[in-house]
């Protein structure tokens, strides 16, 4: 829910299909916390992520905040600035004017492609 402090510590690898890495993008995967993105993202779920600076409107990417939080959601474009939108109901929008995003910064760090739940 709260954008999370960007870690760079790895815990695990995930194996990707050779099919989506041979356009030669580069992927990562991030383990999602909290639950502001549920019910279709869960704690401990896990999101392949195509590393890329823009998403289309609707799309849902891992965006980062002040340069050290990221966070999982629905990125909606308006002509002032972006709303990160989570899922679950019970959490607020974050809305960011164009100002914001140059000044605080936020970034978008890439795409949301995949999704592997554990059960």
């Amino acid at each position: 829910g709260i954008p999370i402090e960007a870690i760079t510590d790895i815990i695990d690898y995930e194996e990707l299909d050779p099919e989506m890495v041979k356009d030669g993008a580069t992927y990562f995967c991030l383990q999602i916390k909290g639950a502001s993105m549920e019910p279709r993202f869960t704690e401990g779920d896990v999101v392949v992520v195509r590393q890329q600076p823009d998403v289309d409107s609707g799309q849902i990417a891992i965006v980062c905040v002040n340069g050290d939080h990221a966070t999982c959601k629905k990125v909606m474009k308006q002509p002032g600035g972006i709303l990160l939108q989570p899922l679950n109901p019970a959490y607020a929008p974050a809305f960011y004017s164009n100002e914001d995003i140059e000044n605080v910064p936020i970034t978008i760090l890439g795409r949301v492609v995949e999704l592997r739940a554990k059960f």
